[in-house]
């Protein structure tokens, strides 16, 4: 008989290999283990074969060799994700997996509604019934009737892993089989405050559920994980039982890269550029509803952050600087020179500005190669001196050179931006606009949902431009981030500036 004793593993993977097209060795006898009611973090950079362990264990990809054992008993790798969801096993992706037109009930029950037909009308009144059932079970408070596009974000994910949950119910055909729920990167597109109501919320379930979390967050993952397995280069070579054993953020993420962290070692700001005349300067900016009086000067050489919670109006000040939103009251001048509150975007590029999110779907061309990404706002840089057409061998060059510079893993630069994992796409939006050399770069959440060893790259090169003179304005919600690349901080709340702060005294509050 299978055991439910606590410290008999729920779930062991052992020796999990897996090879694409006989060349790119993705695992290398990988060997992880669940326990009941628990959360397991997988970490890793990215390309280091987290990604690919979670499918083989949903049934997605077929391992080369490895052995799955469920409550000690040896059992067949699951075909597709349905088989897997029978044997205990569901996933919820990193991307917003939600459907924003349904109601929360539809969501719940989507691809089980067969279960719910009876004289072929669907029996909506048992479905909103049992829904409220689930909901009220895993302590998630909202309207079974609720469009799932009207929640927060955290509410949204929390109904996410309440489906994957109710999928294994339904396809195991059982309320007592305990689920394994993998968390992709969860938090990924969630706001500081977002990701901490995700995980008050999700740690009552491990009474119903046992988690595999992978994510990129240091912080969150030695907060919230049991244990900790580290993947690099598709080995593992790191597990640590976080009950027994004392480790800091240092340690990890030496694990996960195979050196040292100068971002969490706290790397110097170079300030010496800072001075003289401002290059961008705003006076009692406002944009009602969103922001109001906002003034500021940015000097050459030095990075300002705005900090803030979610709605305090930080990212409706950078989009404005940017070209993205107009304002309304005020003034805003560019190396001396008063601009319009309606210029768009490309007057504020020709004016100096540069504006980066950390939202790669948007900066990049997903089906151009790398190159073309690199040069389409280079394009001076590749045109040919006599006629006006692009000179490929130019191109080729600037591409590589970015491929270096930020240490972008990929095969060449004619590869397609879309077959490059998540960190990879980052940088090279960050490498093309690093290559176009703007006076002021504003960065918005620049290193979302990248790895740790991916920001370090993006950090230097963010850095040494930094020392040959770019301005930055910063929002992010990862107060390190301000850390390492600002020289002062202002602290937004409700839409004003309420303080300015040295690096040091913002370390200081961020006890960092």
């Amino acid at each position: 008989m299978a055991s439910s004793e606590p410290n008999v593993p729920l779930l062991e993977a052992r020796g999990i290999s897996k090879t694409f097209n006989g060349v790119v060795r993705a695992l290398d006898r990988v060997t992880i283990l669940v326990r009941r009611g628990e959360i397991v973090g997988v970490v890793g950079e990215n390309g280091a074969g987290k990604s690919t362990l979670m499918k083989i264990l949903v049934g997605v990809y077929a391992p080369d060799e490895g052995e799955l054992f469920y409550q000690e008993r040896k059992i067949p790798f699951p075909r597709d994700p349905r088989e897997a969801a029978k044997r205990g096993l569901s996933i919820v992706y990193q991307e917003k997996g939600s459907i924003p037109h349904l109601q929360v009930y539809q969501f719940l029950f989507l691809g089980h509604e067969d279960k719910y037909e009876k004289f072929m009308r669907l029996q909506t009144r048992q479905m909103k019934k049992q829904a409220e059932e689930v909901l009220r079970e895993f302590h998630i408070d909202c309207d079974v009737e609720a469009l799932m596009g009207d929640l927060p974000l955290s509410l949204q994910k929390m109904v996410e892993i309440a489906r994957a949950i109710l999928t294994v119910r339904l396809e195991a055909g059982s309320n007592h089989l305990m689920p394994i729920i993998i968390l992709d990167e969860p938090t990924a597109p969630l706001t500081i405050e977002e990701r901490e109501r995700l995980f008050q919320d999700l740690l009552p379930m491990k009474s119903n559920a046992s988690f595999i979390f992978v994510s990129h967050i240091i912080p969150e993952v030695m907060k919230f994980a049991d244990r900790i397995y580290v993947l690099r280069e598709g080995r593992l070579v790191g597990h640590y039982d976080l009950s027994a054993e004392r480790i800091t953020e240092e340690d990890l993420f030496r694990a996960i890269v195979g050196r040292g962290s100068s971002e969490y070692l706290g790397k110097p700001v170079v300030t010496e550029q800072v001075g003289g005349e401002a290059i961008l300067s705003a006076v009692r900016l406002t944009r009602n509803g969103c922001y109001y009086e906002v003034s500021l000067d940015l000097h050459r050489g030095e990075c300002i952050g705005l900090f803030g919670p979610a709605g305090s109006g930080k990212s409706e000040i950078i989009r404005t600087l940017g070209g993205l939103l107009s304002f309304e009251e005020g003034s805003l001048a560019i190396k001396g020179q008063l601009v319009r509150p309606e210029e768009s975007p490309p007057d504020r590029l020709r004016r100096g500005i540069g504006y980066f999110s950390g939202e790669t779907g948007k900066e990049l061309f997903m089906n151009w190669p790398i190159a073309k990404n690199i040069s389409i706002v280079n394009i001076e840089k590749v045109l040919r001196k006599v006629l006006p057409i692009i000179d490929f061998g130019a191109e080729k060059r600037l591409a590589e050179r970015v491929v270096r510079m930020l240490r972008i893993r990929t095969p060449g630069v004619y590869v397609d931006c879309y077959s490059l994992s998540g960190g990879n796409k980052q940088k090279v939006s960050v490498g093309r606009w690093l290559e176009r050399s703007p006076e002021i770069l504003l960065l918005e959440d620049p290193t979302v949902g990248i790895d740790v060893g991916a920001r370090e790259d993006i950090y230097d090169a963010l850095l040494e431009m930094k020392r040959q003179g770019l301005a930055m304005i910063l929002v992010s919600d990862d107060p390190k981030e301000y850390s390492i690349l600002c020289d002062r901080v202002l602290f937004i709340r409700a839409g004003k500036i309420w303080e300015s702060m040295s690096i040091e005294e913002f370390r200081k509050t961020m006890v960092m």
